[in-house]
């Protein structure tokens, strides 16, 4: 089992919405934010990074203070306290003893890439062998984080997570750990071999990506990530775990906007940039999310 089993929902997420900051963190940091209202009703969108290196400072007072005055946090999901429980849903969806080894899946070009960053990490390629090739990319991709000090108990979710608690604030996920593991099972295993691909490719400049994509972050301007090559690597890929997602989260929200209320959803920064984003979708259905300068 890889060693990410305790934090495998965060892995699903696109490597735009994993980076975190390499570099000295500005003085005062504030990410985007973007708000809905009604006359009752009053939605905040936070973009977050799912893991940072300790002592990053990203929370403004004005993050801050929207977050307090929310009667409910909302995430992409709430992980279960049991760690037995992720493992037992990576064992279910993402290993298979019949399938060819990993090695002989891949085409030539990438193989050597593989043998090269299993032993770099030091990882078994007996121990990749049997993964499916979704699983196999995300285990890769998570050591790749690891390795530049990056954890999701420093990372946005956690802070509020813990905020949240200390408040006595209900918290809620917008999807189950298992619907977001599945969005990789059901994937044809041509668009997952496109991910292992696109997932070895990058590993050479991981350093470089991570410092611009963050600094987009922590400085405002998503419109900066919103482009991802794991996500793009292909139609389905970007589909399963973008557009659908978004799509189904505007509808969600355009639901909350009729009950009364505050609500604070943070959520991966890439689903609140680009053409497809959250509030794309919102702004189909006439929802206007305005931006918090």
């Amino acid at each position: 089992m890889p060693p990410f089993v305790a934090e495998a929902c965060r892995a699903i997420r696109p490597r735009a919405m994993l980076v975190a900051l390499l570099i000295a963190t500005p003085a005062v940091a504030e990410p985007a934010m973007w708000v809905v209202r009604t006359a009752t009703t009053e939605v905040t969108l936070f973009g977050t990074v799912h893991e940072l290196p300790a002592a990053t400072d990203w929370l403004s007072p004005r993050v801050a203070a929207r977050f307090d005055a929310a009667d409910t946090v909302v995430f992409e999901t709430i992980l279960p306290d049991d760690p037995a429980t992720l493992a037992g849903l990576l064992h279910i969806l993402g290993e298979d003893p019949k399938l060819k080894p990993l090695a002989d899946r891949i085409d030539a070009g990438h193989r050597a890439a593989l043998v090269r960053t299993a032993d770099e990490y030091k990882l078994p390629l007996a121990g990749l062998a049997h993964m499916r090739t979704w699983l196999a990319a995300l285990t890769l991709s998570s050591l790749a984080t690891e390795r530049h000090g990056l954890t999701q108990a420093d990372g946005v979710e956690a802070t509020l997570t813990a905020r949240a608690k200390a408040a006595n604030k209900p918290a809620i996920g917008l999807e189950t750990p298992g619907q977001q593991l599945g969005y990789f099972a059901t994937l044809p295993e041509l668009d997952q071999l496109a991910l292992l691909d696109v997932v070895l490719d990058e590993l050479p400049t991981d350093a470089a990506d991570v410092k611009s994509l963050v600094t987009s972050w922590q400085g405002g301007h998503p419109e900066e990530i919103a482009a991802d090559k794991e996500l793009q690597a292909t139609p389905a890929l970007e589909k399963a775990l973008l557009i659908d997602r978004n799509a189904r989260w505007a509808t969600w929200i355009a639901g909350v906007l009729k009950r009364p209320g505050k609500i604070f959803i943070a959520v991966g920064a890439a689903h609140l940039a680009g053409d497809h984003s959250v509030l794309a979708m919102l702004a189909k259905q006439g929802i206007v999310a305005e931006r918090v300068h």
